[in-house]
């Protein structure tokens, strides 16, 4: 008689305890073994940002076989910072695959990601899977191309450009931070303290400014073929169009790209008044991906953008209520005269003007697109003032995620 398989034991990993069974699955599965087995060691699980209460593995007797790995940041919606749990590192012991394992595995991250007070949850997905657990296509992936002729000739020399380590100083958090205020879907540094996600080995990190202590500005790029990728970028546009144009001049590129620019940031507005070309690649399922975790919650986050944005709109002297409705989660806030508030009990029983369906939400919180396509792509119903409302609380934002922040 063959041995019965031992049941699934789910569990948040112990930090001491679980730390290398947590490295060792994540390196079977990702990448070259060895290379991110060192950078899971030294910087993406251990010494980061992972949360290991809000994570979840799964042990057949006393193997583990699978991890969901949660990276715990603050994300901006416009003004407001929601917690965020990025999610990484999701993988089953290949030996183990194909038996449902992970979705036994993954509610209980979700779970915990709740009783941790996360809002929502972002993820960087293969296709055809992510759709399971609740998440939802949340941006397009976007690339800006100009070439190096079409820079304006104009533009003043950068001052003091010079390479710099690159690495996530706390002069470049702070570039960082105040150079995305207010573009949604960024994240609030710092996140991973001793190095950059999401990028090559070969990057670069170049910053101008005359106290070397306090840069101007920064970019980071690598060379690709006949293009600079720039990965991420601060500072006024023209200084950093310049030190671009001179970093590809030096290296006989005659084209840049950007990479996650968002649409919204100063530089991306810099490039649309020059010759230059905007992409967006969209996925029905994979690639960013968004899922609500605490509905109410991230409401009350959201409460003074959205305030923000009901009183510089014609309905700013609007006064009732509208209730939005996730397959898990109800809430409602009340409108009164440009002021927003989540209101409960009796008051939070179902208003009139509701958006009530699916996990597309989650969408509409964050601005994936423009609002009434959202509801309309996501089988979201709209009653009373819903229609009239919902623009002017949720326009689009067209949210990015810098890879460098990527988990």
């Amino acid at each position: 008689m063959p041995l019965k398989t031992p049941p699934l034991a789910v569990r948040s990993p112990a930090p001491f305890a679980d730390a290398a069974a947590v490295i060792e699955i994540a390196a079977r599965t990702f990448g070259n073994y060895a290379s991110f087995r060192a950078d899971c060691a030294a910087w993406y699980v251990n010494h980061s940002h992972y949360d290991w209460d809000a994570s979840a593995v799964g042990f057949l007797g006393d193997a583990l076989v699978t991890h969901w790995g949660v990276w715990g940041y603050r994300m901006r919606i416009g003004r407001a910072e929601v917690r965020c749990g990025g999610i990484g590192a999701v993988a089953t012991e290949a030996a183990h695959r194909g038996k449902g394992l992970m979705a036994r595995t993954a509610p209980h991250s979700l779970e915990r990601m709740r009783a941790c007070g996360y809002h929502l949850s972002i993820l960087f997905g293969i296709d055809d899977f992510y759709h399971r657990f609740g998440y939802v296509p949340a941006w397009p992936e976007s690339r800006w191309r100009v070439k190096l002729a079409d820079l304006p000739a104009t533009l003043p020399p950068p001052r003091g450009l010079r390479r710099i380590p690159a690495a996530p100083t706390q002069a470049l958090v702070r570039l960082h931070n105040r150079w995305n205020a207010g573009l949604t879907g960024t994240a609030v540094r710092p996140t991973f303290l001793r190095s950059w996600s999401g990028m090559r080995k070969d990057v670069e990190a170049w910053c101008w400014g005359a106290d070397r202590e306090r840069p101007e500005g920064h970019v980071v790029v690598q060379a690709g073929r006949n293009r600079l990728v720039c990965a991420e970028a601060t500072g006024a546009p023209d200084a950093v169009l310049s030190a671009l144009g001179a970093l590809c001049r030096r290296k006989a590129l005659p084209e840049l790209r950007f990479d996650t620019l968002p649409y919204r940031s100063a530089l991306a507005a810099r490039l649309r008044t020059l010759n230059s070309r905007y992409e967006q690649r969209y996925a029905e399922s994979g690639a960013a991906m968004v899922r609500v975790v605490d509905l109410p919650g991230c409401l009350a986050a959201m409460a003074p953008e959205l305030a923000a944005r009901l009183a510089a709109s014609e309905l700013a002297g609007y006064r009732g209520a509208l209730t939005l409705a996730s397959p898990e989660e109800t809430a409602t806030l009340r409108l009164d005269r440009g002021r927003v508030e989540v209101v409960h009990g009796r008051s939070a029983a179902g208003a009139r003007s509701a958006v009530r369906g699916g996990w597309a939400v989650a969408r509409l919180l964050l601005g994936s697109d423009a609002p009434l396509e959202v509801c309309d792509a996501g089988k979201l119903r709209l009653t009373g003032d819903a229609a009239r409302l919902v623009p002017v609380l949720f326009p689009a934002q067209h949210p990015q995620l810098t890879l460098a922040d990527r988990f």
